[in-house]
């Protein structure tokens, strides 16, 4: 069971795979967790965690996947990117295994944008849709020191959203991409993994959509 962009979310009997350089930082003897408070203060209490790049193809065979699961991860990838996500998962998920996306819901901000625009009480809408959408800030790194600068460089920073989806849309993707029985789930609740609560155990932070298939 593949937990794709697991950050600080690593379960036992998942492999959780992450290409944050913070997170592969703090594994190194002794000093890893110091030199990682150079690039962000939070500090991961498991090394239950593999590098995984996924702008190049899988490292995995062919149908060796039960489980391809990633959460807040599919609208960082540019649609070259996601397209080879959608490939690879594909090419690597077993018949019969399946496939999770919890994305941003566009339809569910777009509500409450709405909402909050209309409502007398919020001084300012346009806060909630820059938190809400992830959008590039002016300047949002230039107070930062020249060695993490330089880093987020290399890693192609600015790392906002580079698309935004909802259900029906991200539906949309998972059956061009040749996946069938698809359903629109909620938080904490799958229709086909049994161990979603391994990853979706915590309490819901975030306006999303949930949507699983699998591979015929």
């Amino acid at each position: 069971m593949l937990n794709l962009g697991c950050g600080s979310i690593r379960p036992a009997g998942w492999l959780n795979a992450d290409s944050s350089f913070n997170a592969h930082l703090q594994r190194l003897p002794l000093v890893g967790k110091r030199l990682s408070r150079i690039f962000n203060p939070i500090e991961y209490e498991s090394d239950n965690v593999v590098y995984m790049d996924l702008n190049s193809n899988w490292k995995y065979g062919d149908r060796s996947v039960d489980v391809v699961y990633a959460s807040h991860l599919f609208e960082h990838l540019t649609l070259k990117s996601a397209d080879l996500f959608l490939s690879e998962s594909y090419r690597c998920l077993k018949q019969g295994g399946v496939i999770r996306l919890v994305v941003p819901d566009l339809h569910k901000i777009c509500v409450k944008y709405l909402k909050d625009y209309e409502d007398s009480n919020v001084d300012d809408p346009t806060v909630f849709i820059l938190w809400a959408m992830n959008l590039h800030k002016e300047a949002q790194y230039r107070n930062e020191g020249f060695l993490k600068r330089l880093v987020n460089e290399y890693r192609g920073y600015p790392h906002q959203h580079k698309f935004m989806y909802d259900d029906k849309s991200l539906s949309l993707r998972l059956k061009q991409a040749g996946f069938k029985d698809i359903k629109v789930e909620s938080y904490g609740k799958s229709s086909y993994i049994s161990e979603i609560r391994d990853v979706e155990g915590r309490e819901e932070s975030y306006l999303s959509a949930y949507v699983e298939a699998i591979k015929p």
